[in-house]
């Protein structure tokens, strides 16, 4: 089993703080069942902005002590893209996910949805196939106004129009062959109902092609696989 979102990587974001901590989650990885983990660290400018180099060797080193430990998980490089101005001065020189032509991209919730769709387009011209990251925890793309329905799903409002009317299921994102990756706790309910309700509709429409943990931490990955079944 794979996980593609993952902040396992210690020393380089607002994952583990050392490499126990690290090790610790990798453990709590493979008793959950993983495999393979798509290292996916943050890559926002004046934030968490490790250089590709440095996440390429600390994965190695991290690699090392996992085999070393007798955990028997491959780790697989890859970034968590946050969707800003600066996003494609980091794509002259990219990190996608493993062998892929992936590009795991965060839209921010203050991000207008038509920079969005250009973003993405622009994306797919690079020759890479964007894959955005847990599409329901982003409030923007999911507004509860009060004479609206509870939810919208994300890909109703990436069509092109301003207005919080539903769409057709099949968005500009999808039809331009975006992915879209869920995270695991949104199901149980870890980031509200709001998300939780937003993640199955997307499920129930096939609109997912990627799922992860998005784990900072051992405690929270106890945390994400809890209510697993639902």
């Amino acid at each position: 089993m794979l996980d593609y979102h993952c902040h396992i990587l210690p020393f380089v974001d607002d994952g583990p703080a050392d490499m126990s901590e690290a090790v610790a989650l990798a453990a709590e990885l493979q008793r959950a069942g993983f495999t393979g983990i798509y290292c996916t660290p943050h890559l926002i400018k004046g934030s968490y902005d490790a250089d590709n180099k440095t996440v390429l060797k600390v994965l190695g080193v991290l690699q090392k002590q996992l085999k070393a430990e007798s955990i028997n998980i491959q780790l697989i490089p890859g970034r968590e893209y946050y969707m800003d101005e600066y996003l494609f001065d980091y794509l002259d020189d990219p990190l996608p996910m493993g062998d892929t032509n992936y590009i795991m991209v965060e839209i921010p919730n203050h991000t207008p949805r038509r920079f969005a769709q250009e973003a993405c387009f622009r994306i797919k011209r690079r020759g890479f196939v964007p894959l955005i990251a847990h599409p329901e925890r982003n409030n923007r793309f999911f507004p509860r106004p009060a004479s609206k329905p509870a939810f919208i799903p994300f890909i109703d409002l990436m069509s092109g129009a301003d207005d919080l009317k539903p769409k057709e299921p099949l968005s500009y994102l999808k039809n331009i062959g975006c992915a879209f990756q869920a995270n695991l706790g949104s199901f149980n309910g870890m980031y509200g109902t709001h998300a939780r309700q937003t993640a199955v509709s997307l499920k129930e429409r096939n609109t997912y092609t990627h799922y992860g943990t998005d784990a900072h931490s051992a405690d929270a990955l106890k945390s994400i696989m809890e209510g697993r079944e639902r």
